[in-house]
């Protein structure tokens, strides 16, 4: 599915690295959230807060408190953080156009409704609300779980989405969900993996999971990584890294903690971002348009989806 239209995730490519407070070059990182290892290396460079593990996760330390994380996603959906992304936001409320980022919503849907038959389909970091609302024309009963009340109201006038307001660690979501969406929302919270244990815990037996995430073993975080090097191209390239992103999976780490709490991974995929609606500059357009080119013929795009399931 292209890059979805939520509010905490729609640019992996907007904003400044540097824009992480407190990154301390003089402590050990704490341990990874995969595989519990120690020894996590700076990523670039010592003042840099973005850690990486040998088993491949990246992690921004230390983390910002859970507060702070809920304040900067309120800040996402009015604007606060990036200035490419704003279009949108606009582009997918009620008069959405038929593009590749709704036409991967539809299919998500459709394929959850392979999955499951149908039900109820909990969508977490709701974004506008499109997703919820081709859910409802699929058959499902749609609800949303939205930590911005500004996206949530939104979303409610927009869709008439019943939308609840607040952390999907806490909200009660009443009967057992048969489908949950996740669309690059897991690198945004305190730590993914209780995140995903919820859902493993809420799902209906053989109820479905759908995580997509921006993916870190891919042409454009490769391509980023070697321009942090170079001093006049540092802050173009560490754009990619943006301030609410807290972990960077790749397609082997998601797929490890999806299966560490209890899902049966049925599919991995990798997609590509839609840039049609991003405002970059003529030359950024065209280098991201290489890439993900390139992500594509080599197998390393820059999004990783996966599809799981809950035994029995």
């Amino acid at each position: 599915m292209p890059a979805s239209p939520s509010a905490s995730h729609l640019a992996h490519h907007t904003s400044r690295a540097a824009a992480h407070p407190g990154a301390r070059a003089d402590v050990a990182p704490r341990p990874c959230l995969v595989c519990g290892a120690r020894g996590a290396r700076k990523l670039h460079g010592r003042r840099s807060p973005l850690v990486r593990c040998r088993c491949g996760l990246v992690f921004v330390d230390p983390l910002p408190s859970e507060e702070e994380i809920a304040a900067r996603e309120d800040a996402a959906f009015h604007g606060g953080l990036r200035d490419e992304t704003a279009e949108m936001f606009t582009a997918y409320y009620r008069n959405y156009p038929d593009d590749p980022v709704v036409r991967g919503f539809r299919a998500t849907v459709d394929r959850l409704h392979e999955l499951t038959g149908g039900g109820r389909l909990v969508d977490v970091g709701i974004g506008t609300g499109l997703l919820l609302h081709l859910a409802r024309e699929r058959g499902f009963d749609p609800l949303g779980v939205e930590i911005s009340p500004g996206a949530a109201e939104r979303a409610r006038e927009e869709f008439g989405v019943d939308v609840l307001v607040g952390d999907f660690l806490e909200v009660d979501l009443g009967e057992p969900p048969s489908a949950i969406t996740m669309a690059d929302v897991v690198e945004h919270t305190h730590d993914p993996r209780r995140f995903l244990e919820r859902a493993a815990t809420v799902l209906r037996p053989g109820g479905a999971l759908f995580v997509a995430v921006p993916n870190h073993r891919s042409t454009l975080f490769w391509a980023a990584d070697l321009l942090m090097r170079i001093p006049p191209l540092a802050t173009t390239a560490g754009r990619l890294y943006v301030p609410n992103h807290y972990y960077y999976f790749t397609p082997a780490t998601l797929v490890r903690l999806i299966e560490e709490v209890g899902l049966r991974v049925t599919a991995v995929r990798g997609e590509s971002p839609y840039l049609g609606r991003y405002r970059f500059s003529p030359p950024v357009r065209l280098g991201l348009a290489a890439l993900i080119a390139l992500g594509k013929m080599t197998g390393l795009e820059a999004r990783v989806e996966v599809y799981a399931v809950k035994p029995g």
